[in-house]
């Protein structure tokens, strides 16, 4: 049951996608794309997120998405260092099977504080999904079907994420 909802979920989903190189050579990068409103003043409370929390996601989702052969880096960055209009991004290079994973930094974000880090979770699943799908020989010019996909299957792994938590909790 579980599988079927996640294949309905998986065949209905799409992200946009930015090649590093020309478009002659093979998709190397992906972006995640997302309007930015203006961003909301920083407090001094102790950070969101932080190097450690980042780890334990990428960890966790890479092994449940069967790419733990990539050597894979997260980080936080401030909106300057993020494409316009993007709240995350991932860069890699499939013969390293490396990859660089960069999340927008809270300070710049327009979210209440208390959707930011299940936002930030969600963006490293769906930069993740992307990577899993880098081999595949999809249509550069046409990124919106893939960048709707990709969405969907990140959406979906999440919520069967939750409610996995959500009964692991109540079976306490």
């Amino acid at each position: 049951m579980r599988v079927a909802a996640l294949l309905a979920c998986l065949l209905a989903t799409a992200v946009a996608v930015y090649p590093e190189s020309p478009p002659a050579s093979p998709k190397t990068a992906a972006s995640r794309t997302t309007a930015v409103a203006s961003a909301q003043p920083g407090s001094q409370e102790t950070p969101l997120l932080t190097e450690v929390l980042l780890r334990g996601w990428l960890d966790s989702w890479q092994r449940r998405l069967g790419l733990t052969e990539w050597k894979i880096e997260a980080r936080v960055v401030r909106l300057k260092d993020l494409q316009k209009g993007t709240i995350a991004n991932i860069h890699w290079s499939l013969p390293k099977r490396s990859a660089t994973i960069k999340v927008l930094d809270p300070l710049d974000s327009t979210l209440a504080r208390g959707e930011i880090v299940r936002d930030t979770e969600l963006s490293i699943v769906h930069e993740l999904v992307h990577l899993s799908m880098a081999k595949l020989p999809l249509d550069g010019g046409d990124v919106e079907v893939e960048e709707e996909t990709v969405k969907r299957i990140s959406a979906a792994l999440m919520a069967l994420d939750k409610r996995d938590d959500e009964a692991h909790r109540a079976s306490r």
